[in-house]
């Protein structure tokens, strides 16, 4: 008997190829938005260095620009807190969107799995009944051969 062949090898690759694509883009996007998250927890920690220094200013006495400096520092912390907040969120409906995209790919290789796995049981049934034949006109031509008889 010739050799299993799947006729949808290529499309399965193909659709293989796509998915390993897709988890590299979800990859690349859990990255980032970990990098998101290290910013803002540092830029977290940096506003709360300056306002401590500030406080600290305060008791002890400061001029009005240092005052003044370290509340613009703070205004700027607080705005870029936001937009990294913003960026968060714009990132996080990708990551679903993808995650969506990736969850379709992965359906998609193993209906093909599936259908290469009934296929190729399939051949190993065609595969073993033409063996059983095989073997049962071996064992009648013998039979014949020898002259037995059913009697």
């Amino acid at each position: 008997m010739k050799k299993f062949i799947f006729p949808l090898e290529r499309m399965l690759n193909f659709q293989e190829q796509d998915l390993e694509k897709e988890r590299g883009v979800m990859s690349r996007l859990l990255a980032y938005r970990s990098q998101l998250e290290e910013k803002r927890r540092l830029l977290s920690a940096e506003m709360e260095r300056v306002q401590k220094e500030r406080e600290t200013a305060i008791r002890k006495g400061t001029t009005v620009f240092e005052l003044r400096s370290s509340s613009v520092l703070l205004v700027s912390g607080k705005k870029q807190l936001e937009e990294l907040q913003n960026e968060r969120i714009r990132i996080d409906e990708e990551i679903e969107k993808q995650r969506q995209v990736v969850v379709s790919a992965s359906q998609e290789v193993k209906k093909l799995e599936n259908l290469k796995d009934k296929q190729l049981e399939e051949y190993r049934q065609e595969e073993a009944r033409e063996q059983q034949e095989i073997i049962s006109e071996h064992v009648s031509g013998s039979f014949v051969r020898n002259g037995v008889s059913y009697r």
